[in-house]
């Protein structure tokens, strides 16, 4: 996802909604202005700004794992054992921003919004909401205790590690505040503030990226067809036996995972969990554990990025240090960005980072950091 900073050849279309009826917006040197829906193939950047009031967030606490992948374990763990099960056409899920995990709810009315407004939502590179913006942004500016308010969302009162939903104005949060010192008080974070500080700040975009299944599969379908037509004419039946064991291999994993993480829950705790059974045993686990790590491995590193890598990926230099490296390469699109970074995030091994992404000459370049 690109790195944006506003200099005066740069622009951001900008899509959001009010009283669910898009509004698109071209922000600019020259401020905001609102504007008719730009042609399809434009090369200007496109953020979507869906409302709040699809969804609900929760900062998940105690998650400090390394591995990302057993931290998003956790937190689905976390949100089973604090909140009941979703209803009917309700989701519950965990948004990995690659800077921290957060829990999420979708309201069951989500899917009508998008397929209504599936037409000007397909032409976002970044689809977010305002809370998502706002905690990447704040968090980036040290700004611990922030509240905003969009028309017809809740409002949503960040302090530190808690989030606080209610429906009301400001007199109602004045309220719940009580004597608060007034140098300690909540800055009130608008619109318009937030996409300031996106233009002022060098923020990965995708730090604030929205997963939505129901768009990125329509986006992605004739792609995805016509990739999988030359893999099946190239590889033939030898393709499908390697994936057939791949998956027979996947299914045997999870089902020892699951198995393991049960024998380890009661060897660890007992048969009598409590109600905060993951908290502990990472707690002891981390006592436990120690470490050390032995540099890097070349030959595994090339692995990693060959498995993960799009068809596009051309590496052009990779430099490596004593417990980091720099990879510098390009791919033809950010879709084939977003799935090449989602891929290498999930090793165990290694830590990647888009440290920075740009267009030019009908390509994106990437600077990607790797720690070791």
């Amino acid at each position: 996802m690109k790195l944006f900073k506003l200099s005066p050849q740069k622009e951001i279309y900008l899509l959001s909604f009010f009283q669910d009826q898009p509004v698109w917006e071209l922000y600019s040197e020259n401020g905001i202005q609102k504007i008719d829906r730009p042609v399809s193939k434009t090369r200007t950047p496109v953020l979507a700004i869906i409302p709040d009031r699809f969804f609900f967030f929760y900062i998940p606490r105690g998650i400090k794992g390394k591995n990302r992948r057993h931290s998003r374990d956790a937190a689905r763990l976390q949100l089973s054992h604090l909140f009941p099960a979703p209803g009917t056409d309700e989701e519950v899920g965990v948004l990995d921003t690659g800077h921290e995990i957060l829990g999420f709810f979708r309201r069951s009315d989500l899917g009508r919004f998008l397929e209504k407004n599936k037409n000007e939502l397909a032409m976002a590179g970044i689809v977010t909401t305002p809370f998502l913006l706002g905690r990447t942004l704040m968090s980036a500016d040290n700004t611990l205790s922030w509240y905003t308010q969009n028309p017809g969302d809740p409002l949503v009162l960040v302090r530190e590690d808690r989030l606080d939903y209610f429906s009301g104005d400001v007199q109602e949060l004045e309220s719940r505040l009580g004597n608060t010192d007034p140098e300690q008080k909540p800055a009130c974070v608008g619109y318009t503030d937030l996409v300031s500080k996106l233009t002022d700040m060098v923020i990965p975009w995708n730090r604030f990226r929205l997963s939505l299944p129901e768009l990125e599969a329509k986006q992605g379908q004739t792609k995805f067809l016509s990739r999988a037509a030359g893999l099946i004419l190239a590889a033939g039946l030898l393709f499908c036996a390697g994936e057939i064991f791949k998956l027979a291999s996947a299914r045997s994993y999870k089902n020892n995972w699951e198995n393991s993480l049960e024998s380890l829950y009661l060897s660890a705790l007992g048969p009598d969990y409590g109600s905060d059974p993951y908290g502990l045993l990472l707690y002891r686990a981390g006592q436990a554990k120690n470490e050390d790590r032995a540099g890097v491995d070349f030959i595994s590193l090339l692995g990693i990025l060959s498995d993960s890598a799009p068809e596009s990926l051309i590496v052009e230099n990779l430099s490596l240090g004593i417990d980091s490296g720099i990879i510098r390469a390009y791919v033809e699109s950010y879709d084939e960005m977003e799935n090449f970074m989602n891929q290498l995030r999930n090793n165990n091994r290694y830590t990647f980072t888009l440290d920075q992404a740009d267009s030019a000459d009908n390509r994106v370049n990437l600077t990607i950091r790797v720690n070791y």
